[in-house]
């Protein structure tokens, strides 16, 4: 059996750990270590740690991050499969043997994964309030890679790595200050298959305290803010360093390139940087100009309004003149711009419904436009046959 080394960054969570390990301890399958990286706590984190049982190794640093925390445990690890957990989270008691099990039955794999739940402790009854995950995408359509590229959906402690892979992609970025995690998980999927089991593995807590770094602490209520200008500065990079015949390559058709266009649009319109998905909308318009979209190619348009950041940006004058331009450019744009329009028509009914009247105005007068500016010529040339690979082709080093 391959060797699992469990390592756990924690900082200032003693009240948090114990649950946290002892999770890891009860597993159905043995690990054969478990590093607990203590990122200078000035808690009762040493105390708590020592009062543990089980295969437990302790370290100690200077505050400098999660990051940092992970790439020194990464170079004490002994195993061959890395399983990195958060110290306030709790796994389920057949995560590791689960995941190592899709890891030992697929050798061209190099992550597994799963899903999770959430939950959170009332403050006032002490009951443990659990629901379901916050955003888990349709995996029967595209790659694991497409949908990792939109936006997050798989954890740490719900994913179980080759350590050979780490090696290949690098350590941790010591300059993010949040969503490193993010970060290394599309590296590694650039990198190798990625398995995905579609069942809870892990209990994220939710809870109210203060969230990253010491020298970049943030509450929770300043959560959507703080998250909104990591994402954008996460993917900034990845603007060069992932070329577009990658984003081309997860599509299988004559007109692939331009589906890679549309939807490295996408996935920066869901970052809320407008100024990147722009240029690539306003490319693909050009690209085989006379060819109508595919299905596939609208549907990307529409979830480029679906991220977990909103369109407020979108909505803005500059942003819809830009895109307006895009609609008038031609039989493709048009098609583009209406795509967007559509994708558009459920955030305003939501906030509608909720009762954002001004939102849901502002959104009204975004679609009036880019519908307005799509009623030019139609595309002659039928759409060709085009799908998305299950598995797209992977970086090379």
């Amino acid at each position: 059996m391959t060797s699992i080394s469990v390592i756990v960054p924690s900082y200032n969570r003693a009240n948090f750990l114990r649950e946290a390990i002892n999770s890891l301890t009860a597993q159905t399958r043995p690990v054969e270590e478990i590093l607990v990286w203590d990122d200078g706590s000035t808690d009762s984190t040493p105390n708590e740690v020592k009062s543990l049982s089980g295969p437990i190794r302790y370290f100690r640093g200077e505050n400098g991050g999660k990051a940092k925390a992970l790439n020194a445990a990464m170079r004490e690890a002994r195993g061959e499969l890395i399983w990195i957990c958060d110290d306030d989270d709790i796994a389920l008691p057949g995560a590791v043997e689960r995941l190592a099990g899709v890891l030992e039955r697929r050798p061209e794999a190099g992550v597994a994964a799963g899903s999770y739940v959430r939950f959170r402790d009332d403050a006032a009854t002490g009951a443990r309030v659990e629901t379901g995950p916050g955003y888990w995408p349709d995996l029967s359509d595209g790659s694991v890679l497409r949908h990792l590229l939109e936006d997050i959906f798989l954890f740490q402690n719900a994913t179980l790595v080759r350590r050979a892979l780490y090696d290949k992609v690098g350590p941790f970025r010591e300059d993010l200050a949040r969503s490193i995690d993010y970060d290394m998980v599309v590296r590694l999927a650039l990198q190798a298959p990625v398995v995905v089991l579609e069942e809870p593995l892990f209990k994220q807590r939710k809870h109210d305290g203060a969230r990253g770094p010491a020298a970049a602490r943030h509450a929770a209520a300043q959560s959507d803010a703080v998250w909104k200008q990591a994402d954008r500065a996460l993917f900034a990079p990845f603007r060069e360093s992932i070329p577009l015949s990658l984003y081309a390559g997860l599509f299988d058709g004559a007109l692939a390139q331009r589906a890679g266009l549309l939807q490295r649009a996408c996935v920066f319109a869901r970052r809320t940087d407008w100024d990147s998905a722009i240029n690539d909308f306003k490319a693909a318009a050009t690209m085989d100009p006379n060819v109508a979209l595919s299905e596939v190619e609208q549907a990307i348009c529409r979830r480029a309004l679906a991220g977990k950041h909103g369109m407020v940006e979108a909505t803005s004058g500059p942003v819809r003149a830009r895109l307006v331009q895009v609609g008038r450019s031609g039989a493709v744009g048009t098609q583009i711009a209406n795509a967007l329009a559509r994708g558009a028509l459920w955030r305003g009914r939501a906030a509608f419904s909720a009762g954002r009247l001004p939102e849901a105005a502002q959104i009204a007068r975004f679609i009036l436009s880019l519908g307005l500016s799509a009623r030019g010529p139609q595309p002659t040339v039928p759409a060709p046959p085009l799908s998305e690979r299950r598995e797209p082709l992977h970086l090379a080093v």
